[in-house]
């Protein structure tokens, strides 16, 4: 929910800056000085009347023994000397050599490996095994049925792999999802046709509708999507009955270690947690499921071993959760001022809010609280623009048969898609530039116009260049706001190139600007492989899609320039992980239909038989 900075940033400051109030009292009853006396520089307490100083080390066992102030004071920004900079990061080296440790690397001493065989559609139960064969493979040691399927372990992962291999499954599907995607589809489409649950009202929309002298529609369509992160999920847990360690990357730390309790029969207390470095999450790694955590402590249950429990990209493609699929119809009513009198967007996809309430009542539970109404869900009701009418609503499904999870930017990724191409399509409706369009009716939001502005300044928007097409799309969420334009070109034979995507971030505070701008790259690149190629297809209840030969991801050749303009704000500090998701989508799509007059309204742009150079 990018809220890593977000989340924590007043805390850490208010922390800090009472450590630093403690390690100036020590300092004051070791000189016997007043404390006003004193100041902090570069991990110093410093006297400047007795000209002397204490580095931090050497107060810190005094420190440690002061009482912790309630109220500390704070540092003015004004005297910041590392936020908004951005310091050389320490694991870079190790990143760049390979010596950095992610949870795949994790190795400990008669620690074994395993993989799980999973039923071929969800909901499958393992009846019978015959392991004959997987038990006759040099290395493999044991073959164990737990709930998500059949566990081989064995001495390192190929024995464990080829064993399972090996295995003869005899699958319990009675309560197995046969679900197709074709059908799924024409499901969404018809209940897009009726009244959903209200999100946001405002003035009288239908009313409006029916006065206006033009109303335009447009239907989209979204679906299923892979987290497809490069490190595959795997988990390390050392059981010995009584306590247990583990180690995985994880976005969840607090669910994981509740579901390891639950299975292992553990207080949280007895187990100690490693939340390591992963190769990217997405959201898949915060499941509040905690599945591929429940797994691995099943089987180490068993073996009282130490065990790594390993799944491939393919188990989790084919068997993992996805990023719902989500059909969207956005209206709008045009007067004979050719402003646009009321505004509809009705949305339907999978509700994955029962897990988010999950989350966030189980965290707060952790701490003995209750989460605030407002945190229990996440929709989106910030469209932005000033218009008098509009009308929200959605259609939360239950498809028990395809497990759904968040993905990064979550319902962002459809709605604000939906919400800016079709804006860019009014504007062209009524003759106006779609720069200037927004620009208007963002009046009352003065955020959104400055990162609109910052990035049409930054882009050069209206540059006339034979061949390349320019896109526009704005938002704001997560307390934060970006504006992006994406320039392509499109050959005769719909070669589809992505030249360059310029970026304007409103963020607050920037604590760090380069890992702002690092972000918003690595969001455009996971967005562009989404918008381009994601697809995750069911037939009889079976994924089709496996790797990255079915399921490609964006490669360097295909990869734009990239530019991010910071927009500096004094505003609280806000979220940047899934901020620059949203935008690239429409801004795409409406520069490919200045490119050929053609508005896409599905993804990926694959089924539209465009070819990515």
């Amino acid at each position: 929910a990018s809220s890593a900075v977000r989340g924590y940033f007043e805390g850490q400051r208010s922390v800090g800056a009472a450590v630093r109030q403690m390690l100036i009292n020590a300092a004051a009853k070791l000189w016997n000085v007043q404390a006003n006396t004193l100041r902090t520089e570069a991990s110093y307490v410093i006297d400047d009347i007795g000209g002397r100083r204490a580095s931090y080390g050497e107060l810190s066992s005094a420190a440690a023994k002061e009482a912790v102030p309630n109220n500390p004071p704070l540092k003015d920004p004004a005297n910041y000397r590392i936020i908004g900079t951005s310091p050389q990061r320490l694991d870079a080296a190790d990143k760049t050599d390979g010596s950095f440790k992610y949870g795949m690397d994790v190795d400990i001493p008669n620690m074994l490996t395993a993989v799980i065989a999973r039923p071929p559609r969800f909901n499958g139960q393992a009846l019978n095994v015959d392991d004959n064969a997987a038990l006759a493979v040099p290395g493999v040691r044991s073959v164990h049925i737990i709930l998500g399927g059949v566990a081989v372990v064995a001495d390192d992962f190929w024995a464990a792999d080829k064993g399972r291999k090996a295995l003869i499954v005899q699958w319990n599907e009675l309560l197995a999802g046969r679900t197709d995607s074709d059908l799924q589809r024409s499901a969404y489409n018809l209940r897009l046709n009726l009244p959903g649950l209200p999100i946001r009202v405002d003035g009288l929309p239908l009313l409006a509708q029916t006065l206006a002298s033009e109303t335009l529609s447009a239907d989209y369509y979204f679906p299923f999507m892979a987290h497809a992160a490069m490190e595959p999920l795997n988990v390390v847990v050392d059981y010995d009955g009584s306590s247990a360690e583990i180690w995985t990357g994880t976005q969840s730390a607090t669910l994981d270690k509740v579901f390891a309790g639950l299975i292992l029969g553990l207080l949280p207390n007895q187990i100690t947690f490693h939340s390591m470095p992963s190769g990217g999450g997405f959201g898949r790694r915060g499941n509040p499921l905690a599945d591929f955590v429940r797994d691995a402590c099943a089987v180490a249950k068993v073996l009282r071993q130490p065990v790594k429990v390993i799944w491939t990209r393919e188990d989790d493609m084919k068997g993992g959760f996805y990023r719902p699929a989500a059909a969207v119809r956005v209206s709008a009513s045009i007067d004979n001022a050719n402003n646009i009198s009321a505004w509809t967007h009705r949305s339907v996809t999978q509700d994955v809010t029962a897990l988010l309430y999950a989350e966030n009542l189980l965290d707060s539970l952790a701490e003995f609280k209750l989460p605030p109404l407002k945190e229990l869900t996440d929709f989106e009701t910030g469209m932005p623009y000033k218009i008098d009418n509009v009308l929200m609503d959605a259609h939360l499904t239950v498809n028990l048969a395809m497990p759904a999870l968040w993905m990064r930017s979550v319902n962002k990724f459809s709605d604000v898609f939906a919400q800016e191409t079709f804006i860019d399509e009014l504007a062209m409706k009524v003759g106006k530039n779609p720069y200037n369009f927004r620009r208007d009716l963002l009046s009352e939001k003065p955020r959104h116009r400055a990162v609109l502005d910052a990035v049409a300044d930054a882009a050069g928007w209206g540059f006339s260049n034979s061949g390349i097409s320019q896109g526009i799309a704005v938002m704001g969420h997560w307390n934060s706001f970006v504006a992006q334009v994406v320039e392509v070109s499109v050959s005769a034979n719909r070669e589809l190139t992505v030249h360059r995507v310029v970026s304007a971030v409103d963020c607050g505070t920037a604590v760090n600007p380069d890992l702002v701008i690092a972000q918003v790259e690595s969001a455009i690149i996971f967005a562009l492989s989404s918008i381009l190629f994601g697809e995750i297809l069911l037939e009889d209840g079976v994924v089709q899609q496996s790797n990255f030969d079915d399921y490609p991801v964006l490669r360097m050749h295909q990869t734009p320039v990239i530019e991010t303009v910071i927009v500096n704000s004094e505003n609280p500090v806000g979220g940047v992980g899934e901020l620059g998701v949203p935008c690239v989508g429409p801004a795409l799509a409406n520069a490919i239909f200045g490119a050929i007059g053609e508005r896409i309204r599905e993804l990926p742009l694959t089924r539209s038989n465009f070819k990515i150079a």
